[in-house]
């Protein structure tokens, strides 16, 4: 019984590494003019995230990508069609929350 656990463990543990991030996807809600940092609308909450290279997105355009951990991250633009790389500053954020960084951001 003890062997059934254990290998069940650790198939339940290779199983959960092997498994990729789960993308999401949301349209660019807020963006400042001048500013390289936006927001996107994503169904776990808001994302804040600086535009580093390739397509610059605007507002309303549709973003697909992994929002889940902060750093760099080769994101899509499906509106584009092009991909852009962003730096997820923060995540899972409510609105208000969302905006305040945002424009504390981009004073």
């Amino acid at each position: 019984m003890r062997m059934r656990v254990v290998a069940l463990f650790v198939g339940l543990s290779l199983a959960a590494l092997a498994s990729p991030a789960a993308a999401e996807k949301g349209p660019v809600s807020h963006r400042i003019s001048g500013c390289d940092w936006f927001l996107i609308d994503l169904p776990s909450g808001y994302a804040l995230v600086e535009w580093y290279g390739g397509n610059d997105p605007d507002k309303g355009d549709e973003i697909v990508g992994d929002f889940d951990e902060y750093g760099f991250r080769n994101v899509y633009n499906i509106t584009a069609d092009q991909e852009l790389r962003v730096w997820v500053d923060d995540f899972w954020l409510s609105k208000g929350s969302a905006l305040e960084d945002l424009y504390e951001k981009c004073d």
